[in-house]
């Protein structure tokens, strides 16, 4: 959002968050003094977590179909007479967001995150890719792809989204980019510390994350090295279960979620990041942020991860494979002190992250269509 302050772009903001004022004048915290405007759409998404599984499945067609926030947006637009509009994750807003730009005439620029339009759960576990082309699941990425249709551009964060997204002919007319998103403060150098090996994972305490997979692995090589600390810095609703298979293991040490400055603290003291994650992602911001730092990363070979880790940035282990995990993690310990090629592989990976290199690759989205 800086960045594209920065470069002068005029910008308001929709957004599906509940329980305020429509719409909200805010200040910038940096203090530019520059107000933005900020539109909220009242709605259930946040709290979707809460309802009861069949409910969830109403939501989910209401989503795609919200025709109550088709009208709200259609009327902000009109009244802001924007000349594009970039789209992100549009759960909670309603698929018709797409239609209204469209109908308006409005330059769409939509950024793909995940696999939301493809399956409404946004997650395809290793092992379990099947489950997008189920019957059900074939139905609604075909209205998704009716409802997006093809939008002036689309970003793909990886290839690897891109490819899957092609592949089912999804933007068929649109322009396709692929860069990595932005991440701040790109190429710090990571401090370390002196003696034992410190471990680092970041981000939600979940089971597609892998969390559990982690405890496991670490328990297995923990006699070996009882000097080595695995610190969980997240929170989630599986926390209280992630502590008791930790139980017994002094070693393992769980801080809740730190913030973003307490968090690139983690990052920077840290020996390596760990990111074992059971489902295909895109591009993960933990990883990002870790060869921002210049922090080796030890991560899942699945999804958009090897695009991150290529070039010597990072290393790989077989998705679920507890064994393969500690055996990895072994290696790095073992090698703590030859660790500043992936470091260095990093940091000049950190570098296509730059906010400044994004803005531009958005700018030439939106003006060449």
């Amino acid at each position: 959002m800086k960045a594209l302050i920065t470069a002068n772009w005029l910008i308001f903001i929709i957004t599906a968050k509940p329980n305020k004022k429509l719409p909200v004048a805010t200040r910038l915290p940096d203090g530019q003094g520059c107000e933005l405007r900020v539109y909220y759409l009242n709605g259930l998404y946040y709290n979707l977590s809460k309802l009861p599984k069949f409910l969830r499945l109403f939501w989910q067609i209401w989503n795609m179909f919200n025709i109550i926030n088709y009208f709200k947006i259609k009327k902000i637009l009109q009244k802001e007479k924007c000349e594009a509009v970039i789209t992100n994750n549009l759960m909670g807003m309603g698929f018709l967001t797409a239609r209204a730009i469209k109908n308006l005439k409005i330059k769409h620029l939509h950024i793909a995150h995940d696999i939301q339009l493809i399956h409404p759960s946004g997650l395809m576990y290793y092992g379990k890719e099947g489950i997008i082309d189920g019957f059900f699941a074939k139905i609604y990425s075909g209205l998704c792809r009716w409802l997006f249709d093809s939008p002036a551009a689309v970003i793909f964060p990886s290839r690897w989204l891109k490819d899957l997204y092609i592949s089912r002919k999804f933007f068929v007319r649109s322009k396709i980019e692929v860069f990595p998103n932005p991440v701040e403060g790109a190429a710090r150098q990571a401090g370390g510390r002196a003696g034992g090996f410190k471990f680092l994972f970041l981000g939600q305490i979940e089971k597609h994350k892998g969390v559990f997979l982690l405890i496991e692995a670490f328990n297995k090589i923990n006699k070996k090295y009882p000097e080595v600390e695995l610190i969980l810095a997240g929170d989630g609703s599986l926390i209280k279960k992630a502590r008791e298979k930790a139980t017994g293991n002094s070693n393992i040490k769980f801080l809740g979620w730190p913030g973003d400055e307490r968090a690139d603290e983690l990052l920077g003291a840290a020996d390596c990041l760990v990111y074992p994650s059971l489902v295909y992602e895109n591009c993960p911001n933990a990883i990002q942020r870790a060869l921002a730092v210049g922090l080796p990363v030890l991560a899942s070979n699945l999804g958009g991860i090897p695009e991150l880790l290529s070039g010597g940035a990072g290393a790989l282990f077989k998705p679920a494979d507890a064994g393969d995990l500690a055996e990895k993690i072994a290696r790095m310990i073992e090698n703590k002190n030859n660790l500043g090629a992936l470091a260095e592989a990093g940091k000049r990976k950190a570098f296509t992250f730059k906010a400044e290199n994004y803005v531009k690759g958005l700018e030439e989205a939106i003006k060449n269509r």
